[in-house]
């Protein structure tokens, strides 16, 4: 599962809205995922890894875009 997505408001400033609503709907529901994050794409990985990207838990991934 790939996400992509930039949201933009005005000023040019990214929200990732839709992230952080996976990401919080993921917490809610204990969903046990890992995250990586490059170039403003997220990848949820369910399974084995073999990237050199970092990798995230949701409530890091979360922290993360709430600081940007």
């Amino acid at each position: 599962m790939r996400f992509g997505i930039k949201m933009k408001n005005n000023m040019e400033h990214r929200t990732y809205k839709s992230i952080k609503w996976v990401l919080k709907n993921h917490i809610k529901k204990n969903v046990r995922s890992l995250w990586t994050w490059e170039n403003d794409n997220f990848t949820c990985i369910f399974e084995n890894y073999s990237g050199d990207s970092r990798i995230y838990t949701p409530h890091q991934l979360l922290k993360i875009l709430n600081n940007e």
